[in-house]
């Protein structure tokens, strides 16, 4: 782990602008966990509805920011696309912090929040490839992740103790401020994109075509982006879960329930180190199917075994491989996808993703509250299974031999070809 620290501390320091980016990233995730979770428990006071509006309202925004974000950042230049949009978020969440205790408007502006988040999410994913060139870029999207998911794991935590003090108000003030150091970051950046430069014009090979209908046409990617929704859901289940496993039948307390999540965080570090190697779409696709079996076996086990040794080891095994299925997909995109729809798949990808991972968690408490704690990782278990088999079709079926066709007028050069086998 000192090892996967250091080279992580110097490849920072190598690239500043991925730094900034994975770091703003970071943040923006702890805020948006600390929001959530609050308002999930303000609102569980007024019954299950209240709280499944939230979930529609989160829902919502992300499958409308998949086209505005893909229309925006092949439209504008994405720095400053990137700087306003964080703009609009923080004043947003000052205005709701002004207006929480009225429902409409909180879910209006959480939908918004989505909106804005997928825009936000989709201008990182498209500069990272320019702040550590295109042969760097899984290196920049295993960082990136990291940075992602240890913000949400610090902002589920730390929105637990916030939930039963402070209150929403602080939730929402602390988000607020999250969201100015990721403008001030935003602001920080050097590298841009400029999409008229890159493609010709606005209305380049492929503009008329939306990123869905861009990522269908890919069979592989499809394929895959399918198989991170399954997976979403073991992920949302196993740590929705988490907290009634380590009160119940592990026996543990507060402490140890914080100890076991960092477990998880810790090894998002080194998964996403582990990721760095595979840069063909065979190895992203092989280490996909593999981190997914291995996460199935990671889950089943303190089912069986529930002790806290057997959860701290399951959960670092599991949140390696949820950070190896995160990072592969990210590079998956890049490698797949030409600069001129980049953009829009990547939108597509995010909204699709979050969607998934929404339902996933709505889905999860269903789960616990059936099955029990041991038997909902059970069920995570086979869900993990699931995404694996279907990775390992795709491979067998050669699928990543296919040369892409993410844009149906846009026919690969010699180069690309040999990059996407």
């Amino acid at each position: 782990m000192v090892a996967v620290l250091g080279g992580l501390r110097g490849g920072l320091r190598a690239h500043r602008d991925l730094a900034v980016l994975a770091g703003g990233s970071g943040v923006s995730s702890l805020g948006a966990q600390l929001t959530l979770i609050g308002f999930t428990t303000e609102l569980a006071g007024a019954g299950s509805f209240a709280v499944a509006g939230l979930f529609v309202a989160v829902a919502l925004g992300a499958v409308l920011g998949a086209p505005v974000a893909g229309w925006a950042v092949d439209r504008f230049h994405n720095r400053t696309l990137l700087a306003v949009t964080v703009c609009a978020q923080v004043l947003l969440l000052v205005g709701l912090l002004f207006g929480h205790a009225d429902l409409p408007v909180v879910y209006g502006v959480v939908a918004l929040l989505g909106v804005s988040g997928g825009v936000v999410r989709t201008c990182a994913s498209v500069l990272v490839p320019l702040t550590t060139g295109e042969d760097g870029a899984v290196r920049g999207y295993a960082w990136l992740s990291s940075a992602q998911n240890t913000g949400s794991v610090a902002g589920i935590v730390l929105g637990g103790v916030i939930a039963v003090g402070p209150g929403i108000e602080v939730a929402l003030m602390l988000d607020a401020v999250a969201a100015f150091v990721h403008l001030v970051l935003a602001l920080r950046l050097r590298v841009d994109r400029d999409p008229r430069q890159d493609d010709g014009s606005a209305a380049g090979p492929g503009s008329q075509w939306s990123g869905l209908v861009l990522l269908r046409s890919d069979r592989l990617l499809m394929g895959r982006v399918v198989a991170q929704i399954v997976g979403g859901i073991a992920v949302a289940i196993a740590l929705v879960n988490e907290v009634f496993l380590v009160l119940g039948p592990v026996g543990g307390n507060d402490f140890t329930y914080s100890a076991m999540l960092a477990c998880w965080t810790a090894s998002l570090l080194l998964g996403a180190n582990l990721s760095r190697r595979f840069t063909t779409a065979r190895a992203l696709v092989a280490a996909f199917a593999t981190g997914s079996l291995v996460m199935a076996s990671a889950l089943a086990a303190p089912a069986l075994v529930p002790h806290v040794v057997v959860n701290a080891v399951a959960w670092a095994v599991a949140g390696a491989c949820s950070s190896v299925q995160n990072v592969t997909l990210n590079a998956l995109v890049q490698l797949r996808t030409p600069e001129s729809v980049r953009g829009r798949v990547f939108a597509a990808v995010g909204a699709v993703t979050v969607g998934g991972g929404t339902v996933g968690i709505l889905a999860a408490g269903a789960v616990v509250g059936t099955a029990g704690p041991q038997g909902a990782l059970a069920v995570a278990a086979v869900f993990a299974v699931v995404a694996g088999l279907m990775a390992w079709l795709a491979f067998f079926r050669r699928d990543h031999l296919r040369a892409s066709v993410v844009s149906p007028d846009f026919e690969p050069s010699a180069h690309d070809r040999q990059r996407m086998s």
